[in-house]
């Protein structure tokens, strides 16, 4: 899926942690930037995409295979593996936490126990383990491809996913859907303590009324994308795509979405 739906899944899911962090420990910016990191996190497995990573980190660690053949493969630094597994993601929540700790202490010269840090700075934390698992479980929805889905247990060798329920992207219905959700729960956040209705209950059933819509989004699409090994029909199932784009949206915000979608040097 592209990294601009896994980034505002991040948002809506760090959204919600932001509400329950009452009284505000942090401020709300920390808990959805966190919630960004951990949505982007899995993808640093793409690295060995780079153009020059044979030249350099290829070179410089003798390695015997070429990025590209490291991507597709089943290595477990390779795409869809290591990174895009639970343990991944909470292994780095858990580093960067004691990182920030080390920094609180020698920078700051602080002297409070790792007991009263983590209390204060969990739910940040918190936010970036769930905008990695809500990365995970959208990339879940896409083509098997040469992996077979995730490796979401690593280091057990199975891997989940690989539905073929939406292609690799084109998805704009989901990313608006994501998006409209994002934005109600910063909203609340933001005006909560002028509500007399609790936010953080509206948050909640806001993030679970915008996965089941992903879901259900994506399980009426009328192309099946699952495929598995290297695909032939590649650019069929590209055009496909674009073209239940349009039916979904209408003439109208399709040319909307196609036009932001040509402005970026990524895909989208």
């Amino acid at each position: 899926m592209d990294i601009l739906t896994h980034i505002v899944s991040g948002v809506v899911v760090s959204s919600v942690v932001a509400a329950f962090a009452k009284p505000k420990k942090l401020p709300t910016r920390r808990y959805i930037t966190a919630g960004i990191l951990g949505g982007v996190f899995p993808d640093i497995d793409t690295f060995s995409l780079w153009s020059r990573f044979d030249a350099t980190v290829g070179k410089w660690l003798e390695l015997a295979h070429s990025g590209n053949e490291i991507y597709y493969g089943k290595f477990w630094y390779s795409h869809h593996a290591f990174f895009h597994s639970i343990t991944a993601i909470v292994i780095v929540g858990f580093i960067w936490g004691c990182v920030d700790f080390l920094y609180y202490r020698i920078r700051w010269q602080q002297t409070d126990s790792w007991d009263h840090f983590f209390k204060t700075n969990i739910l940040m934390y918190l936010s970036f383990v769930l905008g990695g698992l809500a990365h995970v479980v959208c990339d879940m929805l896409t083509p098997a491809s040469v992996w077979g889905g995730v490796q979401l247990f690593w280091p057990y060798n199975g891997y989940i996913g690989g539905l073929g329920k939406i292609w690799w992207w084109n998805n704009y219905d989901i990313f608006l859907i994501i998006s409209a959700g994002a934005l109600l729960n910063l909203v609340l956040i933001s005006v909560a303590e002028h509500l007399f209705f609790r936010a953080r209950v509206i948050t909640v059933v806001i993030t679970l009324f915008v996965f089941a819509a992903v879901w259900r989004q994506a399980s009426t699409r009328n192309t099946d994308y699952a495929y598995s090994g290297h695909t032939r029909q590649y650019q069929l199932l590209e055009n496909k795509s674009k073209k239940e784009q349009q039916r979904i949206l209408g003439p109208r915000l399709y040319k909307i979405m196609e036009k932001l979608d040509n402005q970026l040097m990524f895909n989208f």
